[in-house]
Parts: structure tokens; sequence; C-alpha cells
């Protein structure tokens, strides 16, 4: 038999025997109904999944059966995690999981997984948070968050799996018999068994990277559903794959490292080790008594070190030193063996060696190199950049998404705006929430105004945001005036009493709506994701209004940290406002008022005097209003506050208030009223209503402001 011949052979019988371990995979895990629901279990489990599961929940709950309850909707994720969390629920998904495998094993009828556990639990955490909204929570609450069907692809894919079940013992039994075969009449038995070890470990980087592929081949066909983004969606699909794959990709990757085990006895067989020696040798290290006192009473301590760990058994450390531990013990089990065998006539092996001076010299270069790189490295990820370049004037095709707004002014712009623009209810710690999706999703969504509150925050031993009142003048009792009764009351039943903050805190700047405590996020995160943002969108133009409660010179640090000086504009006054064109080719797109008297900085300029409000009480009295609030009629610029001010915020208000009809009625009230058209229209929950189309179709009618009809 030649060496051809035998080579095809073994790559026959490492084929066979990772056929085997695939089928006895799917056997022995997939096709047995308990172990397949114990996969499922595991994978609920995941962070990701359980997100979906809740977004699926939270969607059933507010937006089809309580659209009121859509500002609290942290509360209700909150809530639906802690069901996921029961015995109880994992029962109801362990029932499911059996039943999904009856569905894709035996075709049984299309089958819908509801959850009604999720009303008993959430019940109390509303009533603790809000009364009132625990109130509006229907009786009859049963959210669907699977459905199981015969003509999942799935199917056909288990079925198969199903069937291959039954090769598993065929393929590894004749893979032994012909690997024992081809090493018991090779003429060099060494050589054979090595080629062996290659072959498995190339057959397991084979086997992986198609395992791979098929787990992208099925997650990228993943399709997100309703409120559910794309990256919501893989990732769960990720992790559902790992549950049912995950240890199958293990079991091949073992399989290549006794491959690569079994090479590496061959080679250590080859070099005729003393082993004896060896152990000798490492007998009188661990016990010998030739050390100085200093380095036994260092290997004593060590020594007690491993056992300890041994005798823990946890934490990563532990299963390392297990791992290198095994991995000898098989290594010296199969050199063992291979010794045994019959090599070749000569099995000495010549390495050829550089001369030392090129070797120093190599070591050297090669050194310098990875200093070289790591500080590279560094720099790229710790420096900010400068950013890309402004655009040129014939570059620029469109300005906030049209050709038309490139000449005009900004106070001839209608910008759609979001008030509480960071009180985001997919951000994790917003107990009552303004708007539906944080800062980068509305801007990507066509939002380009946005309505800001720095505060003073500080860190508790909870991870909780407490407001620090004291350092910014102010007391619970103006807060109450501000935000209301109930909003305090909220958060006291939550929080506990409002301005206890922790002594040796470090205070930071948060973006908070009056209080910390109903949620916060970071004022630098906030500023750098606009900042990336600027950088990838290079002909938009951006509006920040704050609201703050910070020093100005803190404020004007934060942006200067954030790498935003490049894109601030000052605005003149007395003068003509500038085109979005101007800001565009200057690279300064990006403008920041402060409802305060600003300072700091040219950029950080007072709200009001280059714009007027409308009174947000009139409007939350009466929808049609349009009375004047602060700022002068003089100031070019005039903003719309367009939401119901109550506590929590009424989605259900909101979204009347953000209807086409609603929207062209009001904007038509204050041109009547206050002879001009708004430059900024600010909602709540911005997602839900007309607020995008109106903007635009009000855009395209021509210039607005004092020139509008």
């Amino acid at each position: 038999m030649g060496p051809v011949v035998r080579g095809a052979l073994s790559a026959l019988a490492v084929t066979l025997a990772i056929l085997g371990l695939v089928a006895a995979y799917v056997r022995a895990e997939l096709a047995e109904p308990q172990a397949f629901a114990d996969r499922g279990v595991t994978a609920l489990r995941s962070g990701p999944v359980r997100s979906v599961i809740a977004e699926e929940v939270a969607v059933d709950v507010l937006e089809r059966r309580s659209p009121n309850l859509v500002a609290a909707r942290p509360l209700v994720l909150t809530a639906v995690d802690a069901v996921l969390e029961t015995d109880r629920f994992e029962q109801v998904l362990r029932r499911a999981a059996i039943t999904a495998h009856g569905v894709l094993i035996r075709g049984d009828d299309d089958v819908a997984i509801e959850l009604r556990e999720v009303r008993e639990v959430l019940l109390p955490a509303l009533r603790t948070a809000s009364p009132e909204l625990a109130r509006k929570l229907p009786g009859d609450l049963r959210p669907q968050i699977a459905e199981i069907r015969r003509s999942d692809a799935a199917s056909l894919t288990v079925r198969i799996a199903d069937q291959a079940r039954n090769v598993a013992w065929p393929a590894l039994g004749a893979s032994l018999l012909l690997l024992v075969a081809l090493i018991a009449t090779a003429p060099d038995r060494r050589r054979t068994a090595a080629g062996v070890g290659i072959r498995m470990m190339v057959g397991s980087l084979l086997a992986v990277l198609a395992l791979s592929g098929l787990q992208s081949e099925v997650v990228g066909h993943v399709a997100p559903v309703g409120v559910l983004s794309e990256d919501q969606v893989r990732a769960a699909a990720d992790a559902t794959w790992d549950a049912f794959a995950g240890d199958l990709r293990t079991l091949l990757i073992a399989f290549g490292v006794v491959g690569l085990l079994l090479t590496a006895s061959v080679l250590l067989a080859a070099l005729r080790v003393d082993r004896e020696a060896v152990v000798r040798r490492a007998a009188i290290v661990l016990a010998g008594s030739h050390l100085p006192t200093a380095g036994r009473v260092g290997r004593g301590l060590a020594l007690v070190l491993v056992g300890a760990l041994l005798l823990l058994r946890r934490g990563p450390l532990y299963e390392i030193l297990v791992v290198l531990l095994g991995g000898a013990v098989v290594l010296l089990g199969l050199t063992e063996m291979v010794s045994t065998l019959r090599g070749a006539p000569d099995p000495g092996v010549c390495v050829p060696s550089l001369p030392a001076r090129r070797r120093r010299l190599l070591t050297a270069l090669g050194s310098a190199t990875a200093v070289l790189v790591a500080v590279g490295v560094t720099l790229v990820l710790v420096l900010p950049g400068d950013g890309p370049p402004p655009l040129k004037d014939e570059e620029i095709t469109t300005c906030n998404g049209s050709a038309a707004l490139c000449g005009r002014r900004l106070d001839q712009v209608v910008f759609p705006a979001t008030h509480n623009s960071m009180s985001a209810a997919d951000r994790p710690g917003w107990l009552f929430a303004n708007q539906r999706h944080p800062i980068p999703r509305q801007l990507d969504d066509g939002i380009r105004w946005l309505m800001i509150d720095p505060h003073y925050g500080v860190k508790n031993a909870q991870g909780r945001i407490r407001t620090d009142l004291q350092a910014e003048g102010t007391t619970r009792n103006r807060v109450a005036a501000e935000l209301g009764a109930d909003g305090i009351g909220v958060a006291e039943r939550l929080a506990g009493r409002l301005g206890l903050v922790p002594a040796d805190g470090k205070r930071g700047i948060y973006l908070c709506h009056s209080l910390c405590e109903l949620g916060a996020e970071p004022l630098g995160g906030t500023l750098k994701s606009v900042r990336g943002w600027l950088e990838r969108n290079r002909s938009e133009v951006l509006v920040l209004m704050l609201e703050s409660s910070v020093a100005p010179k803190e404020i004007v640090a934060a942006f200067d940290k954030a790498g935003l000086d490049r894109y601030l504009e000052t605005l003149p006054r007395g003068r003509p406002l500038p085109t979005l064109r101007d800001l565009v080719t200057s690279g300064r797109r990006l403008v920041v008022l402060d409802e305060g008297d600003g300072g700091g900085a040219p950029w950080f300029q007072p709200a009001f005097v280059f714009a007027q409000n409308t009174d947000i009480d009139g409007f939350t009295k009466d929808p049609r209003s349009c009375g004047a609030g602060r700022g002068t009629p003089d100031s070019p610029l005039l903003v719309l506050n367009n939401w119901v001010d109550r506590f929590p915020p009424p989605a259900a208000a909101a979204v009347r208030a953000n209807r086409a009809a609603a929207l062209r009625d009001r904007v038509a009230r204050c041109r009547q009223v206050l002879g001009r058209a708004p430059n900024a229209i600010g909602v709540d929950f911005y997602d839900r209503g007309d607020l995008l189309s109106v903007v635009r179709t009000l855009n395209e009618r021509g210039p607005v402001g004092r020139e509008a009809p």
C-alpha cells in the first residue's frame, strides 16, 4: 500500500470520526426531548435572549394594550426580567421547549407560547412607583413570547439531524478500526501516527469553520420583528446557537487538541527524552533542599497557593491549571505509547540555527517593532483624532437631508426636536421616560434639535445616581415645584430621601430630568456619541439646547474633553444667522444654546437671546394655544414646545399631540398669534406620530420664520 493510499485512508478515518462525534452529540443532546429542553433553558439564561423576550412582552403590554405605560417601559422590562428569573417561568420554558421538540421532530401542530405570570410580578412593581399606572394595567395580560411553526426551516434541519444520530456508533467504530489497521501495518508507525494527528488537527479546524459558517448562515437569515433591532435579534440568535451547538464546537476543538498532542508525542518519542530524568529533576525542584532559605520559603508559598487553588476549585486559574495538568498527563501517556512503535531508521531532526549576532539583531528589531506597534495602537485608542475634514462647497449635495435647505439660514429652517432627549425608555435606568429611543437612534432617525438637562450627580454604593442638590444650589422644595409632588414621591419611594449624597462619592455631570434618581446618563458619553455622529454625517447641522444646573466652565470642559471644540459654532448677535451651507463648509455644525446665561466659552450662548419659545403650561391646558414663553419677539428663532407637561409623561397624549393634523393646526396657530412659523418643534415620543413628516413638508414649502406667508 503506497503512501498516497495510506494518506487517503487516514483522512477517511478522521472524517468518519468527526461525523461520528457530530452524530453522537445530536443523539445525546438534541434528539432527546429532555436534553433539548435543558439546552432551551440554557439559552434563556443568556442576556440577549432574555432581552428579546422582555422586549416582546413590553411591546405587548405597552403598545398593544396600555399605550399610557410607555413612559414606564424600564419598570416593565425590570418586572419582566424578574419573571424570567423565577423557577416557575423556567418550568414554562421547559414545557415549551419539549413542545417545540415535538413540532420540529414529529411535525405536531403549531404552538403559541404565552407568559401568563407577568402581571402578578409587574403589578407590585408599578404600584411601588406609581399607583396610577398600576391601575391602568390590563387584567387579561397574557403576552405571547414565541410561536413554533411546522413550516419553520429548523424543522428540516432537526429532522435530518435526528436521522443522522443512527450513524454515530458505526462511524466511530469504523474510524477506530481503520486507524488501528493503518498504524499496525505501516512501515514507519510513528510517522503514520504523526500524520493521523496532523489530519485530526486539520479536520477539527475544517469542522469548526463549517460549523461557524452554518451559524453565520442561520443567524444571517434571522429577521427582526416589530420594535426589535437587527442587533438584538442576531445577538439572541447567536446566544441560542451557542446554547444548542456551543458544546459541539468545544468537542470538535478537543478532537483537534488530541491530534496536536498525538503529533507532539511522536516528536518527543523521536527526541528520546529521558522521562525518568525529567521526573527526577521535577521532584528535586519541588522537594529538594539545595535552595537557599528565601527560595525554599517562596517555593513553599507557591505550593500552598497551588494546593489551595485545587481545593477551592473556583476561578479561571483553577480551570487553566487543570487543563495544563491534564494536557501534560495525556501527552506523557501518548508519548509512552508512541515510543513502543517502530520508527524510521534515522529519527534525528536537524534544526538549523542562526548565528548569535544575527539572532540578537532580529530580537532587538522584533522588540522595537512590538513597542512601536503597542504605542501606536494606544495612541489611536486613547487620543481623540481630528476627525474628517469639512466638506468643500462642490462636495455638498444636501444639508440636513435636503438640497433646498443648504442656502437657508438657521432661522429659515424647521428642525425636528425632542424634549428631554436623554430620557429614553430603551436605556437602562430611566424609570419614566419622555422618549422611546436614545440619542444616537434619534439622530439616525432624523432628529436635529436635542433638549438635554445637565445635572450634578454622585453614584452611591448601589450604583444609583443621586442628585447633588447642594452643588446645584437648589433644594428639594424647588425641585418639587418643577417636577411636581408625584415625581418627588416616586423618586423617594425608589431611592430614599432626596439630598442624601454619599460623602465619599465622586461627583460627575449627568443628563437627568430634574432628578437623577429617576434616570441618568453621563454627559461625557452622550457628547462622544454626538461627536461620532457628526464625523459620520458631514452634511448635517445639529442644535443642542441645554437646561443646565452645572457651572458653565464645567460644561465647556466636558465638550472639550469629548473632542467637540472643532464643531462648535458661535452665532452672531445683531447680524443674520449663518446658512446651513456656511456651517457645513466651515465644519462648525454644532450650535449649543443654554437656557441660562451660558458663558465659559464664546460658543456657549444664552438660548433666549437667539430663541423665543412657547408657553408649555398653556399648551398642557389647551393643545391649540400658542402663547409666548421665554425670549422676545425679536429673537431670530422660535421653538414650539409641543408636549403635555405632566408626570409621568403621558404617552397617549403625546400621540395625539404628534399627529399630523394637530401639528399643522398648532403651526398655523403660532403663525397667527406670534406672526411667524417655528424653527424647532419639540415633542415627547417623537417616534409615535408624524413629527418628521410634518417638518419635512414645512421645509419643502419654502423658507419659514418671518419670511413665511
